[in-house]
């Protein structure tokens, strides 16, 4: 058998601290929770930029960390490196989008047919497909 140690003072100072918490503080801290659980973990796209961008530069930001116990300069400060790279990601993402729908199959028009209103379309650019062209 080991000799009992008693635990440090220090051991102890978290516990006691995050004991003492009132429950609209805890409240608060899980709203923040959940912002950046949003911003850095949420598929959803507009959402996450929502978060990140609330976490930049929110008015209520400064309110919500003060009702939850938190200074909101540290904390933006300790977070602002990943929110910019989060959200830069995330930019570049739907650019790369808007670029690929803008690229997409653009059919060439040649004018009306005569005698008609009706517009012809030319597939001739278009790559030919045999039977034996599988798409991966």
């Amino acid at each position: 058998m080991g000799k009992y140690r008693a635990p440090f003072l220090n051991n102890d100072v978290i516990h006691i601290v995050e004991n003492n918490k009132e429950p609209e503080q805890k409240l608060w801290i899980a709203v923040l929770a959940k912002a950046f659980d949003d911003a850095f973990y949420c598929t959803d796209d507009n959402a996450a930029i929502d978060a990140l961008r609330w976490i930049k530069h929110g008015q209520d930001f400064n309110y919500v960390c003060g009702l939850a116990g938190r200074n909101p300069y540290y904390v933006r400060s300790k977070m602002l490196d990943k929110v910019i790279e989060r959200e830069a990601a995330i930019l570049g993402k739907k650019i790369q989008v808007k670029r690929a729908v803008t690229n997409v199959i653009k059919l060439k028009k040649r004018g009306p047919v005569p005698g008609t209103q009706k517009r012809v379309y030319d597939y001739k650019w278009l790559p030919k497909q045999t039977h034996d062209y599988v798409d991966r």
